[in-house]
């Protein structure tokens, strides 16, 4: 890769920069960036990979950490680094979650963490908190609290757990029970990221691998770090020369119920004497939803931040609805009118249009997804789905599906060897090309032998292969979430269920695969799913007290909730309410608690109210 002069370099692609984000991508200094929806966080995260490696900043051999909230959020960005600045340099830039990077120390160091607290190599990762939940119940009456509650007092502490106090005597017992546990040690996520967290602690040296290979640490939607994800980044690179980037939005802190923390910037602020950057611009939405945004930010966030729309759009640009329904089946076949119209008329397409609730998805949308789908349109529950179809041995199976049905198809071929070769970082050019011969001629050998019709059998026998070609071992070993434990085997057994399941649908491949990633389908899941994505026209369904049913009790963070939702749109967005909703506990609906969130969105005339009758 050539090396390019700090003075000399320029954004990848032709992007353009407002001055604080430039500011930002080329730093030396700890930097916290606060910048509102649609302001190009991620864009910003990919440039600054793009400039520290294009100008050796980041110094070879040392790399990049990226640590993000969500799987597919990791995804996304180790994605766009590799488009921006190619394969070879995007080899120094690792994208994690919090959980994958401490379960990827604890896997590589285990024999180093204390006795007490130390795993085997087959523990169990607990999905569910229940059993965490259950074992408090057991030990004592004092713990029927809530089960939030419950799970935030398992991992408050840092290890090893000290005390006399009864509380502390609980919680040791209950993690010597999971720690115990036949026929497999059991762990959560935030378990497991204290274990990291001593581990780091107890082994000056593997502190020092850490911070000596990582000289620069990127962190995502930042204001939904919780205290243990921040206690884990301060065990790790605190007091180091690390450079460390931030960036978030306050006003999209939505995972406070999921323990958030609400101080998170300004400790940040304070342990790592950073700069505090905020960026004015919205690549997202149209003029007028970014004016509706700015109104409500001001007026229901009580905050001072302006946005300003890219010039791309004209002034006019953007529409807001809130459509006053009298029943939920009005509601499901109003929509669905609505959504065709868009269909034909607006050259939108089902993957534009996204449908979020607050919560309680089925209640809400189970019979509206249920009547699109027998009438023609394709809408499914996303977050069944959303994070399988962002592993990365998912897209190499269904990418070397689709080359098998075209073998014109050069970008599913591209993506499938993107795959292979990041196993074999160990292969020169002539390998590399010896392993595209070897591809190519196996999967001309599975198109011969999977021309007919494809059984329950062979669709299972097709796909592992193509899994064996790859190399079971070398996945498990390249991807640190699946080291250990039966995480890949699971994976891989909802892969072929659901592509057979939609092979039984469609009967042929392609229209299965498509099925399967959601082409052509309306995707609808819950608010804080949505998070970090975009739609050209975002259908939020239940805006109502009985949705906001805490709204008393934790009004702010439900109002970012809303803006959350609001501000997932390019160019429409829609809110309804409906005076009866039978699928939830009280029929009768109303607009009390949440009367704030009306109320603003009239005085900002901008929205456009209607009952419809």
């Amino acid at each position: 890769m050539r090396l390019i002069q700090p003075n000399e370099w320029h954004p990848a692609d032709g992007l353009e920069l407002e001055d604080n984000a430039l500011e930002v991508v080329t730093s030396n200094e700890n930097n916290l960036v606060v910048a509102g929806p649609g302001a190009g966080k991620t864009e910003l995260l990919a440039q600054r990979a793009c400039y520290l490696l294009q100008t050796n900043t980041c110094k070879y051999p040392h790399k990049i950490l990226a640590i993000s909230f969500k799987n597919d959020a990791a995804y996304n960005l180790r994605e766009r680094v590799r488009q921006r600045c190619g394969e070879e340099a995007s080899k120094r830039f690792d994208s994690f979650t919090f959980d994958s990077f401490a379960k990827q120390i604890v896997d590589r160091f285990c024999a180093a963490i204390p006795a007490d607290y130390r795993l085997s190599k087959d523990y169990e990762i607990i999905i569910r908190d229940n059993r965490i939940k259950d074992l408090y119940k057991a030990a004592s009456l004092d713990f029927f609290n809530t089960k939030e509650h419950l799970i935030k007092f398992h991992t408050e502490q840092a290890l090893p757990i000290s005390g006399g106090k009864n509380e502390d005597i609980y919680r040791k017992a209950v993690w010597k029970d999971l720690l115990t546990a036949q026929p497999q040690q059991l762990v959560s996520f935030p378990m497991l990221m204290r274990i990291a967290q001593l581990l780091i602690d107890t082994n000056p040296l593997v502190k020092k691998y850490l911070q000596q290979t990582y000289h620069f640490v990127f962190l995502d939607e930042f204001q939904d770090t919780t205290q243990v994800q921040y206690d884990f980044f301060k065990s790790c690179f605190l007091d180091s020369p690390s450079v460390f980037t931030a960036v978030g939005d306050d006003k999209q802190r939505i995972m406070v119920w999921a323990g958030a923390k609400i101080k998170v910037f300004e400790e940040f602020l304070t342990d790592t004497t950073a700069q505090s950057i905020a960026l004015s611009l919205n690549f997202r939405s149209a003029p007028r939803l970014v004016e509706l945004q700015n109104y409500l930010t001001e007026h229901l966030l009580n905050k001072p931040d302006k946005a300003i729309p890219s010039k791309k759009w004209k002034a006019d640009q953007g529409e807001c609805d809130v459509w006053l329904l009298q029943s939920q089946e009005q509601e499901k076949k109003y929509l669905f009118k609505k959504v065709s119209r868009w269909l034909q008329n607006d050259s939108v397409k089902p993957r534009d249009i996204c449908i979020l609730v607050k919560q309680q998805l089925e209640a809400y949308v189970g019979d509206l997804i249920k009547y699109f789908n027998e009438n023609g349109i394709n809408a499914r529950d996303e977050t069944i789905l959303q994070n399988l179809i962002t592993e990365d041995f998912v897209i190499y199976i269904v990418n070397s599906m689709y080359f098998l049905i075209d073998k014109k198809n050069g970008d599913a071929k591209r993506l499938a060897m993107q795959f292979l070769g990041n196993l074999r970082t160990e292969f020169y050019d002539e390998q590399l090309l010896r392993l595209d011969l070897g591809y190519n001629n196996f999967v001309a050998k599975l198109r011969g032998n999977y021309r007919r019709p494809l059984t329950d059998k062979l669709m299972n026998d097709l796909i592992q292969e193509i899994v064996d070609f790859a190399g079971i071992d070398r996945i498990k070993s390249h991807f640190p979430q699946y080291k250990v434990g039966s995480c890949f085997s699971e994976d891989l057994e909802r892969v072929k269920a659901f592509i057979k399941n939609y092979y039984a649908i469609h009967k042929t491949l392609k229209p299965a695969l498509d099925g399967f990633m959601g082409v052509n389908t309306i995707p609808v899941m819950t608010v804080h799913k949505s998070k970090g994505l975009e739609y050209h026209t975002v259908i939020f369904v239940g805006l109502e007290d009985g949705a906001f049913w805490s709204f008393n009790t934790q009004a702010d963070e439900d109002k970012c909730t809303f803006f959350v939702a609001l501000s997932r749109a390019k160019e429409r967005v829609v809110f309804t309410f409906s005076k009866t909703r039978n699928s939830t506990r009280n029929s009768n609906q109303s607009l009390k608690s949440i009367r704030v969130l009306f109320e603003e969105l009239q005085k900002s005339k901008i929205a456009n109210i209607q009952e419809i009758k």
